[in-house]
């Protein structure tokens, strides 16, 4: 087991290792050979500024952070430098242009780490005197966008986007991809946008961030990526902070994929990702007002379900054509364990609920989703092979709603602290019940009509 710091760097151009007493110190340069920002984010600036849209020295920053943190993220395994498999000690220095304001925020930055993660972070600064923002070569003004939003190929971001473009939004799209199937699902619902509305066509912006195996001395590799989000989220204000015309960066999840409750008591930590969640959300606009950037995020839909999300998209005829080159599965490849193509499992949580989120939606009409596994009866035949502890797991937490309905509003704070009035925590703790037997719904019309 090893504890690393690594540190980034403008000058040196090869990575570099320091063995200390009881860590070890790796200088990850973020500038290659022919000077050019690494790691995509030079790409995602010269694209950027193709489009007239010059981020600044804090959006440069936050992405520069969010990549070191996604490099630790993916290339320090958890079997290896854990001592419960799980949890890794890691920290970050990175040198940033506004030294005073930045100083304030690392332990934010490394609470808001420690809770997305699981790990513990320590994030640190030092002072950046190098401008690396451009600016525009004449006075023509940044283009101006009604909404930008975060598009990553799955079903949530594509209603979200389909709203927009239904609602004529000028509309800025923000991707990652860290795989070849995510970034081929992202391509083909973005000609299908092209081709639905060929006169709004939004502005695809996206980052390909993906690091060469064993980047870091002894690190190994590490597929968990808890910390895409983050990385998602920050390339997004990364973006906004050059243009124009909106303040909001939209997270488009449904309110109980969000909120991520533990299904039953065994089903906690590794299980119950918070990519999404309340608090993670709230801590990047602690982060946004301490650096004085006049943005904000949010999750526009945190008090729907998924299929309540489907069944009020603007254009459901076009959801339902469309859907099924969308991802919701939270592994699809696993699917050549079986011998078949990278698709939708069938059984993980996130596709029993977009299963459930078809029917609310759309009924009788058919679900155009392949699924590894597509028969309910199958899948909870097969708890003891693993593929039926999902469902098992939404049974359970399910029939204590149902017993205990009251238990919701003590159930939500489960997954991470919530703040806000009475209000507010009921509409957290409806969405969540909602969700639920929007679920249950699904499982019992799927087993009666197969049997």
């Amino acid at each position: 087991m090893n504890k690393y710091f690594l540190v980034g760097d403008y000058v040196h151009k090869e990575v570099e290792t320091t063995n200390k007493e009881d860590y070890i110190e790796v200088a990850i340069p973020f500038r290659g050979d022919d000077n050019v920002l690494q790691y995509g984010i030079g790409h995602a600036l010269k694209k950027l500024k193709e489009n007239g849209v010059y981020p600044t020295e804090d959006g440069i920053d936050i992405l520069t952070l969010a990549g070191l943190v996604y490099l630790a993220d993916t290339r320090i395994s958890r079997n290896l430098h854990s001592q419960d498999s799980w949890t890794r000690e890691i920290a970050i220095e990175i040198p940033v242009y506004n030294l005073e304001k930045w100083t304030l925020l690392g332990g934010l930055f490394t609470r808001m780490l420690n809770f997305l993660t699981g790990d513990r972070w320590t994030i640190s600064f030092r002072k950046r005197d190098e401008e690396l923002s451009e600016k525009p070569e004449d006075e023509t003004p940044p283009p101006e966008f009604d909404a930008v939003t975060l598009f990553s190929g799955g079903m949530d971001s594509l209603i979200g986007t389909i709203n927009h473009l239904e609602n004529h939004h000028k509309t800025a799209l923000i991707s990652h991809a860290g795989d070849a199937h995510t970034k081929n699902a992202q391509s083909k619902l973005l000609a299908h946008l092209q081709g639905k509305y060929p006169d709004l066509d939004p502005l695809y912006l996206d980052l390909w961030m993906v690091f060469e195996k064993n980047l870091l001395p002894g690190g190994g590799n590490e597929n968990t990526t808890r910390s895409r989000s983050f990385l998602f989220i920050a390339f997004g204000i990364f973006a906004m902070s050059g243009m124009k015309g909106v303040s909001t960066l939209e997270v488009p999840e449904n309110g109980l994929i969000a909120l991520n409750v533990p299904l039953e008591e065994l089903r906690i930590g590794s299980h119950s990702t918070r990519t999404t969640h309340p608090f993670y959300l709230d801590s990047w606009n602690q982060v946004l007002n301490g650096l004085g950037i006049d943005l904000s995020v949010r999750n526009p839909y945190w008090y729907m379900t998924k299929g309540e999300m489907a069944d009020e998209c603007l254009n459901k005829d076009f959801l339902l054509q469309v859907i099924q080159d969308s991802i919701s599965c939270s592994s699809p490849q696993k699917a050549r364990w079986s011998g078949a193509a990278p698709q939708h499992c069938g059984y993980c949580v996130p596709c029993i609920i977009r299963r459930a989120a078809m029917n609310k939606a759309f009924k009788e009409e058919k679900d155009s989703t392949l699924y590894l596994v597509d028969s309910v009866s199958e899948i909870a035949a097969n708890h003891a092979k693993g593929k039926g502890v999902q469902l098992r797991s939404f049974k359970i937490a399910i029939n204590k709603i149902k017993r205990q309905p009251q238990l919701a509003k003590i159930l939500i704070h489960k997954s991470g602290p919530l703040s806000g009035e009475g209000d507010y925590l009921q509409k957290l703790s409806d969405v969540y019940q909602r969700g639920l037997l929007e679920v249950d719904d699904f499982i019992i019309k799927s087993s009666q009509s197969e049997s």
